[in-house]
């Protein structure tokens, strides 16, 4: 199990895994503060702990009257320190406790959209010890929590021992959403370690539990990974059709949306159809402003247009890839987006160009240990216009899907950068 880590350790250890970095933005501070409150408590009990609690909800409401509001996770994170801190005040309370957890699951999972892993997941970790109080449910949401961190740090070990867990709390408090959670969870892990088999079978039991309780953004979740699973096996019309599923069901979580239909459109292109495949990225580019999105959407985008024979648009996407990767701080999504420009650059015949694209993503890639796209990468030998992908079997469901895709609004994109509609 990995371990939980006190906060300044987890600051240095997520540094070190960003050594162009030298903070995470302006939340450190309150991070920092959050996690220490969390840390102490989770290691103090008695006549103290009160007292050491109602001081800490004094510090973190000092601390928040110095944060603006000037963007939208700064105002969520304003909203959630004034929870927190009610919370702190009755900790030991199943109320108060619940704040706290509810709270803290929120900020880590801003410290982990900002790259701060194992900041986020020591301070669940110790959320969860300092607030026993909380009810199953809370406690187990932020158990499945540490398990996706973990995952994401690549400890799948303890990603499975810690589904487990929430898996044993959900069913002896009989709670269907940590189930699900926990099958859905450990599906993805088995899908992460190539055992595609009993990712299926997890995510199906996942996906059952979840409807069963009618519990629609897990729903979302388990067709979502199925769609993952069935294009990692080639089976792209099975993909296709638990894509469309996650996406209609994700209506009312829109970032989650837009990574469906990022999924959607990469298996329509797969499956050799290139046309409703760039629809749905430039869809996506219409609805978000996110740079962890509109990177691969620039770059499948790309690549669709090529294998279009539509070079005048392959070249304003390139265009605007340039000026986002120019401006972002994601090493990950700005080599991935250049390998696919190396990609789209190789499928319509202009080698030099491809040639450029390959050596700066492999050069990106290996740096910071991307040992996939660097694989990618390697100086190989390509025909001057490699074929396109092969048109797959598509069931009468998964073509619906395909019409789907390509009747999406793309004119907002369209627009913005001078498209081929």
């Amino acid at each position: 199990m990995l371990p939980l880590q006190s906060p300044l350790e987890a600051y240095r250890a997520d540094l070190s895994r960003h050594p162009s970095q030298t903070d995470f933005g302006r939340s450190d501070t309150v991070w920092l503060l959050v996690a220490h409150c969390l840390h102490r408590l989770s290691r103090v009990q008695g006549e103290t702990r009160h007292t050491i609690a109602v001081n800490c909800a004094a510090a973190i409401s000092d601390l928040a009257a110095t944060v603006d509001a000037d963007t939208p996770e700064e105002a969520t994170m304003i909203t959630e320190l004034a929870r927190l801190r009610e919370g702190l005040v009755c900790l030991d309370g199943a109320q108060g406790a619940s704040a706290v957890v509810g709270a803290s699951r929120v900020l880590a999972d801003q410290m982990a959209e900002a790259g701060a892993l194992w900041m986020a997941l020591s301070t669940l970790g110790h959320a969860r010890l300092a607030a026993s109080a909380a009810p199953v449910r809370d406690l187990g949401l932020a158990m499945a929590d540490q398990a996706w961190v973990a995952r994401s740090l690549g400890d799948l070990d303890s990603a499975d021992e810690l589904y487990n867990a929430v898996a044993t709390a959900g069913s002896r408090a009989a709670e269907p959403e940590l189930q699900a959670r926990a099958l859905l969870g450990k599906g993805v892990v088995a899908r992460v370690r190539g055992n595609y088999p009993k990712a299926r079978k997890y995510l199906r039991d996942g996906l059952a539990h979840a409807e069963a309780a009618s519990l629609t953004d897990l729903c979302a979740i388990g067709h979502q990974g199925l769609l993952i699973a069935a294009a990692t096996a080639g089976d792209y019309q099975t993909a296709l059709v638990h894509g469309w599923a996650a996406y209609e069901l994700a209506a009312d979580a829109p970032e989650r949306q837009s990574e469906i239909l990022i999924n959607l459109s990469q298996v329509s292109l797969l499956a050799g159809q290139p046309r409703a495949a760039r629809s749905g990225f430039l869809a996506t580019l219409s609805r978000t402003e996110v740079a962890r999105f509109r990177l691969p959407c620039l770059g499948g985008a790309a690549v669709a247009s090529a294998e279009l024979g539509d070079v005048a648009t392959l070249a304003t996407l390139a265009r605007a890839a340039e000026d986002s990767i120019s401006v972002t701080t994601l090493p990950f999504e700005s080599a991935s987006v250049l390998k696919s420009l190396y990609d789209a650059y190789g499928a319509a015949g202009d080698a030099a160009r491809s040639e450029e694209y390959r050596l700066r993503a492999r050069t990106l890639a290996r740096k910071n240990g991307f040992f996939e796209i660097a694989l990618a990468t390697e100086g190989r030998e390509a025909p001057a216009n490699p074929p396109r992908a092969a048109k797959a079997p598509l069931s009468g469901e998964s073509w619906n899907v395909i019409h789907s895709l390509e009747t999406l609004d793309t004119e907002p994109s369209a627009a913005a950068f001078a498209l081929t509609p």
